[in-house]
């Protein structure tokens, strides 16, 4: 296009502008330069002067040599609008009317531009001057009360009283009535109001006059113990008065009288913390020639009432205020705790802080007001301190889901907590709760965190506790294999598993097995740290092991894997022998470990040929050479190492030892599934018994989380138990588990029995 809108250009400038023209690859040379001038700038520093006896207000700002003059505009709070202009620094505004408020603004303007308007800035007109007044005398308290009509613009009144002696007195008020006190019997005044705002004052109301009553009875004395509701009044005696009217009148006005014959009286049911103007008169005329001077006394303080407290969770303490009593001068203030910790604060004003209070304890307040000559009563209130930083921390870490339940004991005055999980590096998790647990998401495997956990009551939190530092561990594998393999006359167990899913994790194997199935002749090995996901040990033939693998970063080490349970080759056959001769013999050896068939193979000239294969522990063989003849057992694992060490004939043969057989027969029996099966839950762990199967010599147990009726948890807890109960602990709280047992030999497993449990607790 052949035109262009520059916006957000600055006020008060002169911009010079060209333009080029452009292609896919060049730009022209710069046009011709055209200049431009920008609005000037709106005016700073505005102030505004209020004269009030001229009824004028001068309006000022800072120079601005962009513009050629300035134009000044008041709006009043009824919409009226004044204006001025100006080419210097100030303007002027006449003829004001009173009462008006206006909101004042101005302008730059240069040839047909105007700037912006500046900031508004607040003034009024003077007050209209108060009319109506008028005022009435208080004969007790020889006090005057005025009322006028209320002006328009004022924000408060002043009256004033005056004697022709020079006496005055006066009084302040925000509304269109008010008491002048303390003036002097048999006095005349002469009373004005007077209207203000924070710019003006008004000239004052018209003038009247108020006499106050004449003085006669003198020597008035009154006196009042503390925490008495009376007040005695005694005067000197008058000769031919039969009678006197003691009245005293309260700063509400509100009034107690009494009468007597004599020169004293009691006045009952005085109020607490109130001044008291007190008049003896003759008769019941209060007015009356016959009447004292008032007599001022001031009763004991109150008890101090509305007591509020309110936290300062930065200072662990509370500002307290309460109800101001009129006659104290000032206060004390008692903190107790319920461990006994005692704050005190004293004040001549009606409110103390108080700093460095103990956590989460209930704090009884005591406060008593203090006058001239009295204590109050004490009030009381009591208020509860920020709960403590929780304690007692621990995380459960969850690696299938990268996520961790951080529990801690509940801290007193608490309703919610804040937990947070901060890693070494990036950004911290929170999780809030209103419950003693709550459950981190989205943790990264290998990372280290620092938790830690504050308390609410809603309106302070506490301190963190200190942090619990615990690591985003791996997972140990989830899938193991272990593989037999013979190099040269050594058989090897490769082992190998699945990867976990996180960075920079090592593995390390660990195998415990017995050699020759025998308890006595244990066997416990482990790999070194390695980051390959498979290792291999040389193993002992005729040897049952169980394998598991642990996984590691620097988070730190994993539980270990299921357990891979098996057996490896059997050994050689030992101790053979043979009967007969070459063209018929009895091959005989006494039975290996884990063998489950033998086989007598010839060797002639590196060939090898298979005499007999069989499950028993003899052999008839024809065309026979010992020599020549070597024995093997085998299982599903693998064949061992032949052994042709025979030996023979024999001249009568040993009976030979069945009680291995015997027991081998036993062992291949079917073993019957484990039977009267319970399974308890108590927190978060679980109990599980069953009764001995007769040929068993241990027992599978697998424990499966069971997330619908239809289906388990992928990854079940795999435990090896020779006897017949078993306890598993560190559950996961509120979940439902199914428990199944088989029983075990070297041989054969028998059927799983099965049962599901209640709900675990927390």
């Amino acid at each position: 296009m052949t035109y262009c809108d520059l916006t957000d250009l600055q006020c008060g400038q002169t911009y010079n502008i060209s333009v080029f023209s452009q292609d896919e690859s060049c730009s022209s040379v710069a046009s011709d330069r055209s200049y431009v001038r920008t609005a000037p700038c709106a005016p700073q520093n505005v102030t505004v002067d209020a004269q009030c006896d001229e009824g004028t207000m001068v309006v000022s700002w800072s120079p601005n040599p962009d513009a050629r003059y300035f134009h000044v505009a008041a709006v009043s709070n009824t919409m009226a609008r004044l204006y001025c202009n100006s080419s210097g620094t100030m303007c002027t505004l006449n003829n004001l009317p009173c009462g008006q408020s206006y909101n004042v603004t101005v302008l730059s303007v240069r040839d047909d531009c105007e700037s912006k308007p500046s900031r508004v800035v607040e003034t009024s007109s003077v007050p209209c001057v108060p009319m109506n007044s008028k005022g009435d005398l208080d004969c007790v308290s020889n006090s005057a009360w005025v009322v006028w009509d209320d002006s328009k613009g004022a924000t408060s009144y002043f009256v004033l009283a005056q004697s022709a002696g020079g006496h005055s007195s006066n009084c302040t008020a925000s509304s269109s009535h008010c008491n002048v006190p303390d003036l002097k019997c048999g006095t005349l005044y002469t009373f004005h109001v007077t209207a203000m705002n924070k710019h003006c004052s008004s000239n004052h109301s018209a003038t009247f006059e108020i006499e106050t009553g004449p003085c006669a009875l003198t020597s008035v004395n009154a006196t009042t113990e503390c925490h008495n509701d009376t007040i005695l009044v005694e005067w000197e005696n008058t000769v031919d008065m039969p009678l006197y009217l003691v009245t005293a009148e309260a700063d509400d006005q509100t009034t107690i009288s009494c009468k007597s014959t004599s020169n004293k009286c009691l006045l009952e049911n005085v109020v607490c913390g109130t001044h008291y103007s007190i008049i003896v008169s003759a008769s019941s005329d209060k007015c009356s020639t016959l009447r004292s001077p008032p007599k001022k006394i001031k009763t004991a303080p109150c008890a101090p009432g509305n007591v509020t407290a309110v936290p300062s969770c930065e200072e662990n303490g509370a500002a307290v205020t309460w109800a101001k009593s009129p006659v104290a001068i000032s206060y004390h203030l008692t903190a107790t705790g319920e461990d006994g910790h005692v704050v005190n604060c004293s004040s001549s004003v009606n409110n103390c802080s108080l700093a460095d209070l103990h956590c989460g304890q209930m704090y009884n307040f005591s406060i008593t007001a203090t006058g001239d000559d009295c204590t109050s009563y004490p009030s009381t209130s009591s208020f509860r301190t920020v709960p403590c930083a929780p304690f007692g921390l621990a995380v459960d870490l969850d690696c299938h889901t990268n996520s961790a339940m951080l529990s801690w004991n509940a801290s007193e005055g608490a309703m919610e907590y804040f937990s947070c999980a901060q890693p070494m590096e990036g950004d911290a998790l929170y999780c809030g709760s209103s419950n003693t647990s709550c459950t981190f998401d989205g943790l990264e495997c290998g990372d280290i965190y620092n938790f830690s956990v504050q308390a609410s009551n809603g309106i302070c939190n506490s301190s963190f506790s200190p942090p619990l530092q615990m690591g985003a561990a791996p997972c140990p594998p989830t899938y193991l294999n272990v593989r037999m393999q013979r190099i040269d006359e050594t058989f090897w167990a490769m082992i190998s598993w699945d990867r976990v899913n996180c960075s920079d994790v090592q593995y390390l194997v660990e195998l415990i097995g017995r050699i020759n199935n025998n308890q006595q002749t244990l066997m416990n090995i482990s790999s070194y740290w390695l980051p390959l996901p498979y290792f291999e040990f040389p193993m002992p033939c005729s040897t049952a092991y169980n394998v598991t693998v642990r996984s590691k970063n620097s988070a730190g080490v994993s539980k270990p894997s299921s357990v891979f349970s098996g057996v490896t080759v059997p050994c050689p056959p030992q101790n053979i022998r043979y009967t007969g001769d070459r063209q018929s013999a009895v091959l005989s050896w006494d039975p290996s470990v884990f063998a489950t068939w033998y086989t007598v193979t010839s060797v002639v000239d590196g060939v090898r040929g298979m005499l007999c294969n069989t499950t028993e522990i003899s052999c008839v063989v024809s065309d026979f050479s010992p020599n020549a003849t070597e024995v093997t057992a085998s299982n599903d694992v693998g064949e061992s190492n032949p052994n042709g060490n025979i030996t023979g004939p024999m001249g009568a043969r040993r009976r030979r030892d069945l009680r291995t057989t015997q027991v081998f027969a036993r062992l291949e029996e079917n073993l019957e599934m484990p039977e009267e099966l319970r399974v308890t839950a108590k927190g978060v762990s679980l109990y599980v018994k069953w009764k001995a199967v007769k040929g068993a010599t241990e027992y599978t147990l697998v424990i499966n989380e069971k997330l619908r009726e239809e289906q388990s948890s992928l990854t079940p807890v795999v435990r090896s138990v020779e006897g017949t109960s078993h306890r598993e602990t560190g559950l996961k709280p509120w979940t439902r588990y199914c428990v199944k047992v088989a029983a075990k030999n070297v041989l054969i497993q028998s059927n799983y029995s099965h049962k599901c449990t209640n709900t675990t607790a927390s």
